[in-house]
């Protein structure tokens, strides 16, 4: 609450009471109303209780047009209240506080999305209110940061932590960092932390190697329908996916698909075509999937496919 403005209703209030003393054909209940409110006015702490006491001394002012009268004939407007202006000086001197500890972009990745444990790290605030929001005061000198797939907007306040990504720029080992702050969430008005300087670490990429993997072999029966996961591209083929770095799978590529098949394979309900990119999201959700032939007896399906893993996305078969 703004103590001067504060002071300054306050002997508004008095003067007003005064002057409906001195004049007795006025409204005996809204004089007693504004006397319960002058009393009131000494109990006032915050903004809030005053915007209270304002709204109802307008009321008095709109539905008692002999106060009004009376009182600017006899002294001009000094009933007017002026709301106090927001003082967020108290607020101001208590920030909240973040000692973020950093991130560490490791061999064999070429991002980092953020999380709410990253971004306000070591968070605290003397209101005892929670973070609302972030917001990004300087950028990356060698990396970038996106925020919802866009460019960061400078001071603009973020709210998820997990839409805020940061990709590296080229295979070397380098550090990089970014200015940061954190906003409470006080009701009345949010304030923002100092800035905190947020450290990158990026470690060398240079090294990064496809992965491996062998064939594998498959039985089902005629007219069945056999649905494919990634294990079918990892574990099950001999010899099994394997990756120096030790990066998952990311997708797979169907390279060909015999003409001699008597069966079909499908993708999403749709027979399969060569080139067609099926992710290991798309193998896990049952997307890939084979149909035996509409037939007795014997034949063999058959299809060739590389893969590629999540960092070096180099297609090896």
């Amino acid at each position: 609450m703004n103590i001067k403005n504060g002071r300054v209703y306050t002997a508004s209030m008095m003067n007003l009471s005064n002057k409906l003393d001195r004049y007795g054909d006025a409204n005996i209940e809204n004089l007693s109303l504004l006397k319960l409110l002058y009393k009131y006015c000494d109990y006032c702490t915050t903004h809030e209780q005053l915007m209270r006491l304002d709204e109802m001394v307008n009321w008095l002012q709109i539905n008692d047009s002999l106060i009004c009268s009376e009182i600017t004939a006899q002294r001009g407007s000094d009933y007017v209240w002026i709301p106090p202006a927001v003082d967020n000086t108290a607020l101001e001197t208590n920030p909240p506080i973040i000692v973020p500890e950093g991130s560490t972009i490791t061999t064999g990745n070429i991002l980092k999305t953020f999380s709410n444990e990253d971004i306000y790290a070591g968070y605290s605030d003397s209101t005892f209110t929670a973070a609302s929001a972030f917001s990004i005061k300087s950028l990356p000198t060698t990396g970038t940061l996106t925020y919802n797939g866009a460019a960061v907007v400078l001071n603009a306040q973020l709210t998820d932590p997990t839409l805020l990504v940061y990709t590296r720029n080229g295979d070397g080992a380098y550090t990089d960092s970014f200015g940061l702050t954190a906003w409470n969430s006080n009701s009345f008005a949010a304030v923002e932390s100092a800035t905190v300087t947020y450290n990158m670490t990026i470690e060398s990429q240079t090294n990064n190697q496809p992965a491996t993997v062998g064939d594998r072999a498959q039985y089902s029966g005629n007219r069945a329908t056999t649905v494919f996961s990634s294990a079918d591209f990892t574990t099950q083929p001999i010899a099994p996916y394997f990756d120096p770095e030790g990066n998952e799978l990311d997708a797979i590529r169907i390279d060909e698909v015999s003409t001699a098949n008597a069966g079909t394979y499908f993708y999403f309900g749709a027979a399969v075509i060569e080139g067609q990119v099926i992710t290991k999201a798309e193998l896990d959700a049952g997307a890939f999937y084979h149909v035996g032939q509409d037939a007795n007896g014997i034949s063999t399906d058959s299809f060739n496919a590389s893969v590629r893993d999540n960092v070096n996305m180099t297609w090896v078969s």
